[in-house]
């Protein structure tokens, strides 16, 4: 079957993109130190928040466009996407050359070429060219690597520029390539200035719905860290954000396995083939294999982490099984709310988001001020929260979803 033949491509490509930083991950504990792997931690929150500004949902968009519309106009909605990117970085880089920040200039550059290289993945996956989209992604991440490590070890100093360097450089150089052929060989439809406008509304009027949802994603998954960074040592941070990369390797297969189901389920769903019973189910049946992860690290040593991340990040494996406890909940999520972003009901979805959203942030001012080791609970309870509230929607707003 080819859903499993794309399933097994995209997992082992997604495991090996994403195996690259987790394999540069105990140099750079060692390499930064506590203290510097905390700093480094706290810009990557960062730019993973302005990241969902300058994409503006671009990468859920253009796939969710093809299947509704097919590949004719996909040119201009793709081009229109990228000059709101970069009409972003420009703006974002005055304010840093008036605030004379490098490093934030750095940042904001390697964001805007992180949404390019997204929207140009997301091509290769509604298309279902597994291959493609795995290469381009591994590109990417060899490239980010090697010249992480490279740019490191040339000279010391200014080590958090020099990671946002290597990944800016990776993304150009790839996204360069793949829009190459995108243009030249994919897609021939002429760019003209009213069809990018009416693209540039088409993306405004469905990605802004879609930046609360994954700016209210964001809270629960990155404003932890910075909690920690302003209430607790850089260095209680740095074994913080240790346990929480870890952990996110389950994160990174349950998206990976997302990647490749989603052009399927989409296809089901437009046939008629794939009902809100049968995914009501399948959600309810997965929450048997939400805690297992959570069990299988726990019984696992803390020396056995301490050999990965290295011997200062003792007291690491408390937060693991919280982690995995949270990224586990993911599975049901995606399996609930895949079906309402195929409708189109993405402010029912962004509204759901910021209600849990809501409740992550009281649990996490609560937690804070008891101890870091409880943070991690914010994002069990938020995320079970909304876990339950799209199963709820789902279930009473039928005929309101599919219409």
């Amino acid at each position: 079957m080819n859903i499993i033949k794309d399933s097994v491509i995209y997992l082992i490509g997604e495991l090996f993109a994403k195996a690259l930083p987790f394999l540069l991950f105990p140099y750079l504990t060692r390499r930064l130190g506590v203290a510097g792997f905390g700093e480094l931690s706290y810009w990557q929150t960062l730019f993973n928040l302005l990241l969902i500004v300058f994409s503006l949902a671009q990468d859920g968009i253009v796939a969710r466009y093809y299947y509704f519309y097919g590949k004719r106009n996909l040119s201009n909605v793709v081009y229109a996407g990228y000059f709101y990117t970069f009409f972003l970085l420009v703006i974002g880089l005055c304010f840093a050359y008036i605030q004379k920040s490098i490093l934030m200039g750095i940042v904001l550059s390697a964001v805007a070429s992180q949404s390019v290289l997204s929207t140009q993945l997301s091509i290769r996956q509604c298309q279902k060219q597994a291959l493609p989209y795995v290469f381009i992604q591994i590109s990417s991440g060899l490239i980010a690597v090697f010249l992480t490590v490279l740019l490191l070890e040339l000279s010391k100093g200014m080590e958090v520029e020099k990671r946002f360097i290597a990944v800016l450089i990776g993304n150009i150089m790839v996204s360069a390539t793949a829009w190459y052929f995108f243009q030249k060989n994919v897609f021939h439809t002429k760019i003209k200035i009213n069809r990018l406008m009416i693209s540039f509304k088409y993306i405004v009027a469905l990605g802004l719905p879609l930046v609360f949802h994954q700016f209210a994603l964001f809270i629960k998954g990155q404003l932890d860290r910075i909690f920690v960074y302003h209430q607790y040592s850089d260095h209680q941070l740095g074994i913080y954000a240790a346990g929480w990369q870890i952990a996110a390797v389950l994160g990174v297969v349950l998206m990976a396995i997302n990647k490749a189901i989603v052009p399927y389920y989409y296809q089901a769903l437009k046939q008629n083939t794939l009902t809100r019973e049968k995914i009501c189910q399948f959600a309810i049946k997965s929450l048997w294999l939400v805690p297992l992860p959570a069990i299988c690290a726990y019984m696992l040593p803390e020396q056995l982490w301490l050999l990965v991340v290295g011997s200062n990040y003792q007291g690491i494996s408390p937060y693991i099984v919280l982690f995995l406890l949270g990224y586990g909940l993911t599975l049901p999520y995606l399996i609930l709310c895949n079906y309402l972003f195929f409708y189109g009901k993405n402010k029912q979805i962004a509204f759901l988001s910021i209600s849990s959203s809501l409740i992550y942030l009281l649990v996490l001012i609560l937690t804070s001020k008891i101890s870091i080791q409880y943070i991690p609970f914010s994002m069990i309870v938020s995320n079970f929260f909304l876990m339950v509230g799209i199963y709820i929607y789902i279930k009473l707003n039928n005929q309101q979803v599919t219409q």
